[in-house]
């Protein structure tokens, strides 16, 4: 018998002086067993290539991880929203790969953190996923304006970005782009997705990575989407401890280094002017912020010398910035 279940959304708010970051994207669910098996495994056969130079979650996988991953990620591509899936998958390689999904893949801007899955009783082989869409997104016609209305802005951006001669000015150009069209707003709709920058123009935290993470990908950059917490003395000014946050991670030449564009937007608001203190910092020199869950994985970032203060000129530094309530 097949059984139906429906994935346990966990979310937190984050809300300081600065900035504020509504971060929900882990999606747990509690998986049953009780009657009918299930025969026969068969690996991912689809046609996707995810290089770990721009997609390093999915090699954070188990290969069963990687096949669920390959079939979520063609489902959610040409728009579907029931997805048959093969190969015995447990209920926690669904939930990993699909958690991997969305923090490799800012394209996919229209689908929401929340699923459900169906499952065999006696194994728990997951059958087959449903995934929800928003609802700017709810009908075919929908999504295909949607994608229009994202394109048209991002592929603009893309376009101007190529007529910079380094990966340095380019990223500027991408960082000041984002922030020029973003308003932070910590009631924003769609605020997990990209869609929220360039279509609505009101974000968050996940909002600002997803599109830096998208334009960066589309322009050659290698750029990670970076999860954890905000925390400090930015968070005890507020009577806080810490708080759900996320950022972005770049390479740079053969190293990385952290990128917070939300921060970088709201130090700017707060100063009248362009600042850059939290622009491609090592991770020593990135204050406030610490990764969590499979986010510390991701490559370490030692570099100094790429920093907006040591490639363009002056700006406030995250070590002088002093934080009020």
């Amino acid at each position: 018998m097949i059984r139906r279940f429906a994935a346990i959304l966990l979310s937190a708010v984050l809300a300081f002086s600065m900035s504020g970051c509504l971060f929900n994207l882990v999606p747990k669910a509690t998986l049953r067993q009780t009657g009918e098996g299930y025969e026969g495994k068969s690996a991912y056969t689809g046609t996707s290539v995810f290089d770990p130079v721009y997609y390093p979650y999915y090699s954070m996988l188990s290969q069963s991880g990687k096949d669920a991953y390959a079939m979520i990620y063609d489902g959610l591509s040409d728009g579907q929203t029931n997805i048959k899936l093969s190969g015995g998958l447990s209920a926690k390689d669904v939930t990993d790969a699909f958690n991997m999904v969305l923090l490799d893949h800012p394209e996919l801007f229209w689908v929401r953190t929340d699923f459900n899955y169906s499952y065999l009783e006696i194994t728990g082989a997951v059958t087959s996923a449903s995934f929800n869409f928003y609802d700017f997104a709810s009908t075919p016609e929908l999504l295909a304006k949607a994608k229009q209305d994202f394109d048209k802005v991002a592929d603009a951006i893309i376009a101007a970005a190529k007529g910079y001669r380094t990966a340095a000015e380019k990223e500027l150009f991408i960082h000041d782009e984002i922030n020029r069209l973003a308003d932070f707003n910590s009631n924003a709709k769609y605020s997990q997705s990209a869609y929220s920058v360039f279509v609505t123009h009101s974000s968050v935290c996940a909002g600002y990575a997803r599109a830096f993470q998208y334009l960066m990908q589309k322009s050659g950059i290698p750029c990670f989407y970076c999860a954890g917490t905000a925390d400090g003395d930015a968070v005890a000014a507020t009577g806080g401890t810490e708080s759900s946050h996320s950022w972005n991670i770049v390479r740079t030449g053969v190293s990385y280094c952290n990128v917070d564009c939300m921060w970088d937007d709201s130090v700017s608001g707060a100063y009248g002017k362009k600042q850059y203190p939290f622009f491609n910092l090592s991770d020593k020199a990135f204050k406030y912020h610490t990764r969590t869950g499979m986010s510390v994985r991701l490559p370490a970032c030692n570099d100094d010398t790429q920093s907006y203060k040591a490639k363009f000129g002056d700006t406030v530094e995250a070590k002088d910035l002093i934080f009020k309530k």
